[in-house]
């Protein structure tokens, strides 16, 4: 028996998905021992295990929290493998294992070959991989053959795939995500009212506040914060009117990205592409009315699924199940291939 599973390992989470589209996420967070060096680190947990440990080992032990997958990256080889075992381990799978892995549009060939050796020492008998935005396409329910854009707004950058008349015509990466608007509401924090806040204190702010179009009730949350010249903790309270057009220069980016890759379109699929717009994806895109703005601004169709988080891990596990098992295929991309193993798995 094979156990087909589809593996979103990024920034800030890693998300792995069954063929039956059942979620299993975690931090993609390690925590280590401070002193360890970096070429043997001993690590003391992994994913919502390094979290609730406070920073600290059983005894007490400081350590330091580490995300091993930055910027399209694998920085830390050892980490990442660990956090790979963890994931592929909770879902308690049979003797073998055929993954499809999302990548960053611009994965360069030698990252994707360890990225299949880790995947290989954590027990995977087969590893392919595809391009993260056109994972979230099909994970968002839509077909690959179809004649649309993919925006896949992740933690820390944005991916874009152009498909038309059963091809990808291309994918593309730009450094603009969802911590970006948390930094946008750190920042702005620090500018009113001269007080610090945490990354996640911010990201709570953004989720039950942040918006970038009307129709978001007016809300408040309590936060604590230190102040800057003194270090005293500080309570406060926002609202949502307090942090109206905190949002503008990153979505203004993300805007960008977006226009340069509709630029690349080639003429004869403009018409095409443009009826059915852009399927947004990825935790980025949960920003209350990000979707409406991008309509209003683009002039296209925006569509923005329910569990537009989980996009590109069901994406990637219903890829798997495209896949014939008689097809041998191992430690390759497959991204260009997917309009065609779609087809195929209809007949």
């Amino acid at each position: 028996m094979v156990t087909k599973i589809g593996l979103d390992l990024g920034y800030a989470n890693i998300t792995l998905s069954d063929v039956t589209a059942e979620i299993y996420r975690e931090p993609s967070i390690a925590l280590v021992y401070k002193d360890a060096p970096t070429d043997a680190r001993r690590i003391i947990s992994v994913g919502n295990d390094a979290v609730a440990a406070g920073g600290t080992d059983a005894a007490g032990v400081p350590g330091m929290l580490i995300r091993p997958f930055k910027n399209g990256i694998l920085f830390d080889h050892q980490l990442t493998k660990e956090i790979i075992s963890n994931a592929i381990s909770a879902v308690k799978p049979a003797d073998k294992i055929r993954c499809v892995v999302g990548v960053p549009s611009d994965f360069l060939p030698k990252q994707e070959k360890e990225l299949f050796g880790m995947l290989e020492a954590a027990g995977v008998t087969t590893s392919l991989s595809v391009a993260r935005p056109v994972a979230a396409l099909v994970g968002a329910g839509y077909s690959p053959t179809m004649s649309v854009i993919s925006v896949n707004v992740g933690a820390q950058c944005t991916e874009i795939a152009v498909l038309h008349g059963g091809e990808v015509l291309f994918t593309a990466r730009e450094n603009i995500g969802g911590e970006d608007f948390d930094r946008a509401v750190q920042r702005y924090v620090l500018e009113q009212g001269d007080v610090n806040i945490s990354l996640i204190v911010a990201r709570a702010i953004k989720e039950k506040l942040g918006a970038v179009w009307k129709g978001r009730a007016n809300e408040s949350i309590d936060i604590e914060g230190t102040l800057s010249l003194t270090g005293n903790r500080l309570k406060m309270n926002v609202t949502t009117e307090d942090i109206v057009g905190v949002f503008e220069e990153p979505v203004h980016t993300l805007m960008l990205a977006v226009v340069a890759a509709v630029k690349r379109i080639p003429t004869d699929a403009v018409k095409d592409v443009f009826e059915n717009g852009i399927v947004l994806t990825g935790g980025g895109a949960e920003l209350f009315g990000l979707e409406c703005l991008m309509e209003k601004v683009l002039g296209i169709p925006i569509v923005k699924p329910q569990g537009a988080i989980d996009c590109v891990a069901k994406g990637l596990s219903r890829i798997n199940g495209f896949i014939p098992m008689k097809q041998r295929v191992n430690n390759k991309n497959i991204t260009s291939l997917v309009p065609k193993l779609y087809e195929q798995s209809k007949g």
